[in-house]
């Protein structure tokens, strides 16, 4: 938190979303465990606090679409924790770090939108799914050139409320990776992605919290073993089990193809053990904050199996079926950075494109392209190989930009930035290489 100037903290940095050209990934720190919720809380929902609460969520996020963060996080406290669940850089401990951070996030982007989906509260937790769009419009801060291509992401927010009136912590969950796929700055886009719908309105669920959803939950846990998917689910799920995968963008409809869908995904990584951070229900939903440690066993990225052991956190949101308590709808955000970072990977570090050597033919381009090579082979290891693939990246998506009078200034520019950024910081790395 911020105090006396000897505390002070950087800047925020610039979202590693935007570093198109960073080398190997710094691995995420684990986020703060939420506490148990405070049943007495729900004696609110009697004086109206939960409807009012769950208002002043609609309007933040209103404000926050604006780019009104002052007035958008005026219920936070001056000390207030948030989190970027995975996200390296993703920590901060009060509302001016946090205001810079989202400034910075929005670098590049125009026509931002944000919408809540469904807002979940009871106890002293509010649990809020949503989606955002923006067009990439502008160069990312580290030089990357507009694509003029539109991402679409779905998160979730685990809000924790200090008083009926006051937040002190954040958890929010975003799988940021597929941002820069969406904009075809790396590779891994899933076959058949289909950009999330933005929500007319917002369903809103509140009242007492309802304990008895969480012993359903963890049977559901406990039950996914490497081969028992397919009977955990006829147990567990409604034959019309809608399943949301916001990494493929897209609604798995039906038990059957969820099965299917977690059996493939288990054969690149074995699941050890999930542990409930915390958990509040309410109607007939329930969210679940989730520590999951994961045994890799190959097939991922082309990244080959050697016991790397992988721990991810999620936010489980399930819908229950009435009459027999079983699951209907279910939604886990989390973020593959957690993942890219425990395999040693980069969003934009999983396949070389096939253009790696060519030349743009813009002089400030090749130039940096040239210092950046030179660097990178005077590395050793995964650092020379995350950064010299990072960078075909960044040469992938300059060739990219269209064709017209003024392609070769805007390259220009955005090679000028990204040398610049470049000799920021790389030089103590490699004091050999004359950065200008």
């Amino acid at each position: 938190m911020l105090g006396a100037a000897c505390d002070k903290k950087d800047p925020a940095p610039i979202p590693p979303l935007a570093q198109v050209s960073q080398g190997e990934p710094a691995k995420p720190p684990a986020p703060d465990k939420p506490s148990a919720p405070d049943l007495d809380r729900a004696r609110e929902a009697d004086q109206g606090g939960l409807s009012n609460r769950t208002q002043a969520t609609q309007q933040q996020f209103a404000l926050m679409e604006r780019g009104d963060f002052a007035m958008a996080f005026k219920r936070f406290t001056d000390s207030v924790h948030w989190t970027e669940v995975g996200l390296p850089d993703g920590e901060f401990d009060s509302v001016t770090e946090l205001i810079a951070f989202q400034r910075s996030s929005r670098t590049g982007f125009s026509d931002f939108k944000i919408k809540p989906q469904r807002i979940i509260e009871a106890a002293d937790y509010e649990v809020v799914e949503y989606v955002w769009s923006a067009r990439h419009t502008g160069a990312f801060a580290d030089g990357t050139p507009a694509t003029n291509k539109v991402a679409t992401l779905p998160g979730a927010m685990l809000i924790h409320y200090k008083t009926p009136e006051s937040i002190d912590q954040v958890w929010v969950f975003h799988d940021w990776p597929s941002v820069l796929q969406q904009l075809g700055l790396a590779p891994g886009l899933p076959e058949g992605f289909e950009p999330h719908a933005m929500p007319a309105k917002s369903e809103i669920i509140t009242g007492a919290a309802e304990p008895r959803y969480q012993g359903r939950y963890r049977d559901f846990l406990t039950g996914l073993g490497p081969d028992a998917y397919e009977s955990t689910l006829r147990d567990q799920a409604t034959d019309d089990l809608s399943w949301f995968d916001t990494t493929a963008g897209k609604v798995l409809s039906g038990r059957v193809a969820a099965a299917t869908h977690l059996g493939g995904r288990s054969r690149s990584f074995t699941l050890v053990k999930s542990e409930i951070q915390t958990a509040i229900g309410v109607g007939l939903y329930f969210a679940a904050f989730t520590k999951n440690e994961l045994l890799y066993k190959g097939g991922f990225m082309n990244v080959a199996a050697d016991g790397q052991k992988v721990t991810t956190h999620t936010l489980d949101i399930v819908q229950f079926d009435a009459p027999s308590l079983r699951f209907k709808r279910l939604a886990s955000y989390g973020n593959s950075y957690e993942t890219l970072a425990a395999l040693r990977l980069s969003a934009a570090s999983t396949v070389r494109p096939a253009n790696a050597d060519a030349k743009l033919g813009v002089k400030a381009c090749d130039g940096y392209v040239a210092k950046i090579r030179e660097c990178g082979e005077s590395l050793d290891g995964n650092a020379k190989q995350a950064m010299l693939i990072a960078m075909d990246s960044q040469v992938h998506a300059w060739a990219s930009v269209a064709d017209g009078a003024t392609r070769d200034e805007r390259l220009t520019q955005a090679c000028d930035a990204a040398l610049t950024a470049a000799k920021g910081t790389f030089q103590a790395t490699c004091p050999r290489v004359v950065w200008r």
